[in-house]
């Protein structure tokens, strides 16, 4: 959520992603697995700006102001086919699939985004893997997604929003009075920072004022197009439906994620970011390709192989917070939805995986998942 919020004012750019060729680069680090990870809190900026059509300014004065213009609900054409893949729990811990495709790498989960989640005495419910992005072949709903969706009776996502939760995002991102990121970064390091978010639209007096993660949040994201996003695809879809929508959590604890990291900290993952920036469009591509082939497997991969060029403690705590230590509160929340039957819940696809991953947790509470396929 934090992140969609930043993305606002790139979005007003109206910037087109050049043609991209899929490349794969050993030097994939610290960003290309973030970015994974942060899939699920970057769903929240642009959710704001996209469902609300909010856009977010600053005047001369150093004010920031909002306005807002409601967005239409999208049309969605549908997808293909693929074959489901079912799991169960071993002995050790892990979920195992059954059923699976035969090239399935090293992951302990295989299978496609959307999961249906049962267990005796319940209306089945459903949980999607999503990707922040609006390119058409992530936005292409498949008829499963469609239909799963349509007849649910909530729909459900990593955060709900409101006037105040934007209000909320927009303090919290920049810096206090007295304090500019110059000073944080040195020169050198702000130089760069600058160049490379002045390429994206943000002029050096917005970028003055932002925290180190709050411009290591942009750069990690891909260049908009201004399109709407999966998750406003799906709200916008829900809200047609006059489905109620519900969120797993609170605007402060999505921006504790970040704002909680120490100083140096975030100065860290602003420097690799920076340094990662010329593989990231090779990344983003072959990301959504991997979601577009609903290939649960193939993201998982690309996360474990971005991680492997990855070290240090400072790396460790911020994976742990973004992604372990949400996935855990995420499960529980999820829990009062599936008791209640036929909610469709929509979180980024690296939180299904692993053995921390949603699928596993919810196995481990006694609920039985199965890819459906698409």
């Amino acid at each position: 959520m934090v992140l969609k919020m930043l993305k606002i004012a790139l979005q007003q750019q109206n910037k087109s992603i050049p043609p991209l060729q899929p490349v794969a680069r050993p030097g994939m680090s610290f960003a290309m697995a973030a970015l994974l990870a942060m899939v699920t809190v970057v769903l929240a900026m642009s959710a704001i700006a996209h469902a609300r059509g909010i856009l977010r300014w600053q005047d001369e004065n150093g004010i920031w102001h909002f306005t807002d213009s409601p967005t239409q609900p999208s049309e969605i054409p549908d997808n293909q086919n693929k074959t489901p893949a079912s799991g169960t729990i071993a002995d050790d811990g892990r979920f195992v699939v059954h059923n699976a495709p035969e090239d399935s790498g090293d992951s302990s989960i295989t299978g496609g985004m959307l999961w249906k989640i049962e267990r005796d005495g319940l209306k089945p419910s459903y949980l999607l893997g999503t990707i922040h992005s609006s390119d058409s072949r992530v936005t292409r709903l498949t008829p499963a997604v469609a239909g799963a969706l349509d007849s649910s009776a909530q729909f459900v996502m990593e955060m709900e929003f409101d006037a105040t939760v934007l209000m909320q995002f927009g303090t919290a991102i920049v810096l206090d009075e007295g304090r500019d990121l110059e000073s944080l970064l040195g020169s050198r390091l702000f130089r760069k920072t600058v160049d490379a978010m002045e390429a994206r639209g943000m002029p050096e007096m917005a970028v003055r004022q932002l925290k180190p993660w709050v411009a290591m949040a942009m750069l990690s994201m891909p260049r908009s197009d201004g399109g709407t996003i999966l998750d406003m695809v799906l709200r916008q879809r829900a809200a047609g439906r006059g489905i109620p929508t519900a969120g797993l959590e609170t605007a402060a604890e999505q921006l504790d994620v970040f704002d909680s990291l120490a100083v140096k900290d975030q100065i860290a993952l602003l420097t690799m970011t920076i340094d990662q920036l010329p593989h990231l469009p090779d990344f983003f591509e072959q990301l959504i390709q991997a979601y577009a082939a609903d290939d649960l497997d193939r993201i998982v991969r690309l996360s474990r192989q971005a991680m492997s060029h990855a070290s240090g403690d400072t790396v460790r705590r911020f994976m742990q917070k973004l992604n372990v230590d949400r996935n855990r509160r995420m499960a529980d929340r999820i829990v009062p939805y599936i008791e209640q039957g036929n909610s469709f819940v929509a979180v980024g696809s690296l939180h299904l995986a692993g053995p921390d991953g949603l699928l596993t947790l919810l196995a481990q509470k006694g609920y039985t998942t199965r890819a459906v396929p698409q």
